[in-house]
């Protein structure tokens, strides 16, 4: 094996598919000439992620040399850093989406979805750069491709990613980790050639179109163009805003609505007028209700997050949650996410909430906190909490994520 290694990760969930995390899909010729792929299962369960217990048993077939790691997720980068330790004459350097998106703040540079704090191993370097950019070539000038892991069944499902852009070009919401940041390394995908049509692989694929959230151009430009087929199927955020709402008319109409199946993701966040103006959302409730009913009929599946543990919810917030409930069609939603408020680094939730005396830390990595309300928004919270369950259960809408709330947060 090559002294040069370049990992990426995966695991299998708990619904039974795998989640491939194929950053140097991208890159893949250019990092075949430089060295060799390896693949490292992770850990899925998300509570584990933070029990500095489940690292360091992955050991590399290498000593000594030069290891590129793709982090998708903050497990990934903590175990670069784990290694880092364990093997002192490797030289680490780790990108991808947790180490790349970086803003410039009181400390200089900084990942927005975590806080050094600390000293590093002098072997592990975090960069925002692409693989492009380290190697001296143009951005996306090689041909998008990756090998699924050899230890993975041709029948099972996969879920994978195709970047369009590194960054949301909405970035308003103050409790998103890349909201209101400059980019060390923008990256946007000029020519949309869809490569993974042709893939070597005869399973169900996942496809997440990889960008904060589509744009109405996107819609557009690329929904026309997506693969059909029993064996595949689309996942993407967007907004529940009239100009996405258009574009995504427009192109049912252009399809005679034959579209390819999609799960569409919205941050619903909290549905009031009130607070969406003050989360910076840029929409009201008829445009949300508008997009899910269109959504529904059309035959995209939906999946809604809602978010609680807000500091500043009024009784007027309550009665429009209800209302949107209410209104919301039987099948407009396909399941709908419950989940507590979470503080990143470098946000303004962050700055603004309690809750920082119980951080959550990987080792050097300040990872942010979920916040603390008094007595009076938690009697609020829950109050919404119980309104959405009621409402879910009418209106045989899935709901995730209650039970694990109740118990936990409120």
């Amino acid at each position: 094996m090559s002294d040069t290694l370049f990992i990426q990760f995966y695991g299998k969930t708990n619904s039974g598919w795998f989640d491939l995390c194929n950053g140097f899909s991208d890159t893949f010729d250019l990092c075949k000439s430089k060295g060799d792929f390896l693949w490292m299962e992770h850990e899925q369960d998300y509570d584990k992620w933070y029990d500095e217990n489940t690292y360091g048993h992955l050991p590399l077939p290498i000593h000594k040399g030069t290891v590129y790691v793709s982090a998708s997720y903050v497990n990934h980068l903590y175990q670069a850093y784990i290694w880092a330790t364990q093997y002192p004459d490797i030289s680490f350097i780790v990108g991808g989406p947790v180490a790349s998106e970086r803003c410039t703040g009181k400390e200089g540079w900084q990942s927005v979805h975590f806080k050094v704090e600390g000293q590093l191993p002098p072997n592990l370097t975090l960069t925002g750069q692409s693989i492009e950019s380290l190697f001296g070539v143009p951005e996306f000038s090689g041909t998008w491709k990756f090998e699924v892991p050899e230890v993975i069944p041709q029948d099972s499902r996969v879920y994978f990613s195709y970047t369009l852009e590194n960054l949301c070009y909405w970035k308003k919401c103050p409790f998103c980790s890349i909201a209101q940041h400059s980019m060390e390394h923008f990256r946007k995908r000029q020519q949309i050639n869809l490569e993974f049509k042709d893939m070597d692989f005869t399973g169900h694929k996942i496809v997440r179109l990889n960008t904060g959230s589509i744009t109405p151009d996107h819609i557009r430009q690329i929904l026309p163009l997506l693969p059909k087929g029993d064996k595949i199927e689309y996942r993407y955020f967007m907004r529940a805003a009239k100009a996405e709402t258009a574009a995504l008319k427009q192109v049912v109409a252009q399809l005679d609505g034959d579209i390819p199946a999609s799960t569409l993701g919205f941050g619903i966040e909290f549905p009031s007028d009130r607070m969406w103006k003050y989360l910076n959302k840029g929409t009201h409730m008829d445009e949300v209700l508008e997009t899910l009913d269109f959504c529904m009929q059309s035959g995209f599946k939906v999946n809604a997050n809602v978010i609680l543990g807000w500091n500043n919810l009024i009784e007027r917030d309550l009665k429009d949650l209800e209302g949107f409930m209410d209104n919301l069609s039987e099948q407009a939603v396909t399941t709908l996410q419950l989940r507590w408020l979470f503080a990143h680094p470098y946000t303004k939730i962050y700055d603004t909430y309690d809750g920082v005396q119980d951080t959550i830390r990987l080792g050097p990595f300040n990872c942010g906190f979920n916040v603390r309300v008094d007595d009076k928004q938690k009697e609020l919270n829950m109050a919404a909490a119980n309104i959405i369950k009621e409402k879910c259960d009418a209106k045989k809408i899935k709901l995730e994520g209650y039970k694990n709330l109740k118990k936990g947060q409120l």
